[in-house]
Order: C-alpha cells, then structure tokens, then sequence
C-alpha cells in the first residue's frame, strides 16, 4: 500500500514539506487537510514524480521513483486540481484512462471499451458520454473524469479538490459514491479536500498537514478525539442531530 517514508521538498528558501510520514491503509478513503499553501498538492505532484523530494514514495516494496510512467500509471491514478477541457466527448476523455494498457497502435480493445463503460457506470456518468466535454458544468466534468481515473483500474486512487466546483448535494453525492467504489471495486482512495464538514462527514482517515509538517495522522475519530482540526484551523465545532445521527460542522472561531 502507498506509503511515504520522510518526503521533504524545498522551492528557493522555503522548506513546503518536511520528513512527511504516513501511510494509507487498503480500502479506506483518507482525506489529507491543511491550510492554503501547506504541501498538501505538492504532496500529489511528489507521488507522480513531478518534483524533485528527498525520501521514498512506496507501493509495498516498489519505490515509485524507480518505475516507468506507465508503471506508475497502473499503480496510481491521480487526478489532478485543475485539468485540461479538451473538445472531446465524455467517452473519448474518459477512454483516456486506458492509455498505460495500451500497445503501439493506440487501439482500444474489447477489454478496454469494458473498462471506459464500466468506469463510466461507476462515476453516474453514463448518460454524459455522447457529450462534448468542453460544454459540460464543472461538475460534471468531475464526474468525467472520475471515470476516466477510474478506468486506469489502479488500487489506489489520488484526488486533489475533486468537489471543488459542485454544490452542496452533488459534493455529497460524490463522496458518497466513491464510498461505494471504495467497498465494491477495494479502492484506495486519499482525498484532498477543503471542507473541514465533509471531511469529517466521508473520511475514514484523517491527515493534517500544519506548515509542512504532519500535526496527526489516524482515524478520524482519534482526530476528532484530540481536536486536532479546531486547533489547526482554529475554529468552532458544532454537533446537530439528524434522524438519529450525529452531524458535525465546523465556522470560524470568534
């Protein structure tokens, strides 16, 4: 499983991360949180090799450094914060995903179209594939291109903000349903996200990143136990009741 022993990266005189260490446990969604500008992206970028780090990026005993992009691919599926929106349609971007399988001519084979429309299906984006991309909202997009991550059939699957041009339901929707892929497809999936709420809402496990460093990494109730995310971020937490269940919800300390 992914796991990074130490990570360090410095831009110019300043240190972004510092000996950053954890791991993911298989099968569970971890959500890494941190203030703007705390590593957390450069973190991402690490694991696809585009940065220079010290330390070791690791899935089991393979050192990620020492694999061949499409290598990587197979292992890792990252999608990114921002990504290009190309005049392609849904199925075509989403058809994307199957690029490390493919040989030399670059033609999809029966196994692969399987993969797209099985992707598809696990993303709710079947009835977006006919579509241009570049006329689609921001969230469906995401759910494009959820498919097309998905159709790398990674174990492990890294995004960066993925809600970050829905609304409130459709951000719930989303998480929800990588929830589900998490338990029907056992995937790994690490979250970035900037809703404190939902994280707490989705996550199985929590990290907090605090000026580069790592300020907690566990469960997510050991992370709400400690008050690490009121400390970190300095604000309120607040627990409503809702047809039996708890909710939390965090605002600005006063």
């Amino acid at each position: 499983m992914l796991t990074f022993h130490e990570i360090s990266v410095r831009f110019d005189n300043r240190q972004v991360l510092d000996r950053v260490s954890f791991s993911l446990r298989p099968h569970r969604m971890t959500v890494l949180l941190g203030r703007n500008g705390s590593g957390k992206s450069t973190l991402l970028r690490c694991v696809n090799q585009e940065l220079s780090y010290t330390g070791v990026i690791t899935d089991g005993e393979k050192n990620l450094a020492f694999l061949s992009p499409k290598e990587r691919a197979r292992t890792v599926a990252i999608l990114p914060q921002t990504m290009p929106v190309p005049h392609v349609t849904g199925w075509e971007q989403a058809a994307f995903g199957r690029n490390p399988y493919l040989d030399l001519t670059g033609r999809l084979r029966e196994k692969d179209r399987e993969a797209v429309r099985q992707a598809l299906e696990d993303a709710d984006a079947r009835e977006l594939e006919g579509r241009f991309v570049d006329t689609l909202s921001g969230g469906e997009r995401q759910r494009i291109n959820l498919a097309m991550i998905l159709a790398q059939n990674t174990p492990i699957v890294l995004l960066d903000e993925p809600t970050a041009h829905m609304d409130q339901a459709h951000e719930a929707a989303f998480l929800r349903r990588l929830n589900q892929l998490k338990q029907r497809r056992k995937k790994t999936f690490l979250l970035i996200l900037h809703d404190l709420t939902l994280a707490a809402a989705f996550a199985d496990d929590l990290v907090v990143l605090d000026g580069g460093t790592i300020r907690f990494s566990g469960t997510k109730e050991e992370c709400l136990r400690q008050q690490i995310i009121e400390n970190v971020f300095s604000v309120r937490r607040y627990a409503v009741q809702e047809n039996g269940k708890t909710r939390l919800f965090f605002s600005a300390a006063e």
